[in-house]
This record gives C-alpha cells, sequence and structure tokens, in this order.
C-alpha cells in the first residue's frame, strides 16, 4: 500500500509491480495555498506503461469517503459504483465480480499547447473488503500529509 519514495515522500501503490500496471498516487499539494484546490500526482507504470498526470480536486472530492463505502459495513451493493474529480482527470469505477472487487482506473490527461487529450485506463481486482479498506486509509494518510506504515 504506503511506500517511500527515494526523497522520502510517501506513495500509494495500487496493483502488483510484477503483474501488469499498477498504479502510484503521491502525497498530495496545495498550489494555491489555503484555497480547496488539491494537486495529486498519479503514475501508472508496467509493461511499456509510463502515464503520469496530476489530479486536481477540491480538497479530495470525497475519494477517501467513496473508496471507504467500498467497503463499509453495508458493502452489499451490487450495482456499479463511479467516482470522478472535480475536473474530471480521475474517473474510478467500482463493481463486484465472482467474489472480488473490480476498480477500473481512467486518467485523462491533455497535451501541452493543444486542444489533443488522452486517456489510459486500467482494472485492478481485489480480493475483499480488507485491501480496499486498506486504500481508504492509505488514502487517508495521503490526504493528511501524516506519516503512514510502509507496506
Amino acid at each position: 500500500m504506503i511506500i517511500h519514495d527515494a526523497r522520502g515522500g510517501q506513495l500509494l501503490r495500487i496493483g502488483d509491480p510484477g503483474q501488469g500496471v499498477h498504479l502510484l498516487f503521491s502525497t498530495p499539494e496545495r498550489p494555491y495555498g489555503d484555497d480547496p484546490a488539491l494537486d495529486m500526482p498519479v503514475q501508472a507504470k508496467g509493461f511499456g506503461v509510463d502515464v503520469r498526470e496530476l489530479i486536481r480536486t477540491l480538497d479530495g472530492d470525497g475519494l477517501v469517503e467513496f473508496v471507504s463505502s467500498l467497503a463499509g459495513e453495508s458493502s452489499s451493493w451490487s450495482e456499479p459504483r463511479t467516482w470522478q474529480s472535480s475536473e474530471g482527470q480521475l474517473k474510478i469505477s467500482a463493481q463486484r465480480s465472482g467474489g472480488r472487487i473490480v476498480l477500473t482506473w481512467g486518467v485523462w490527461g491533455k497535451v501541452t499547447e493543444s486542444e489533443s487529450s488522452w486517456y489510459f485506463e486500467t482494472v485492478t481486482s481485489h480480493r475483499d473488503e480488507q485491501e480496499i479498506r486498506g486504500f481508504s486509509e492509505a488514502f487517508q494518510a495521503l490526504f493528511s500529509g501524516k506519516p503512514a506504515g510502509i507496506a
């Protein structure tokens, strides 16, 4: 879950680096001081893939609460659920499949100095609510800026 980069910063890793594409979320920063804008770097890495984008949220846009709801006490949901950042740069879809929770992560980016954009999508599959609960706690640690344990 939470790992540390070479500079001592926290990263949330979702997915297994040895098994396809994994995602790395870095500690968000406030670009405008006390303004609610919160920028979170995300990177998708894997077999021939290295995609990076800065995700703009407004105080996290409820990401922690969304992920937490997937593993909550009333986690008997059966319909797909979605979350999207306020500027649409990150979209997460969740559904249950064969006793697992499958998350589809979509990242939108713009090509600098043009009107072009790109879209990258990857899927991660998780065995149970406990694993999702760990993601929720890890996102909470990233957003709070407080140190978390190393996974």
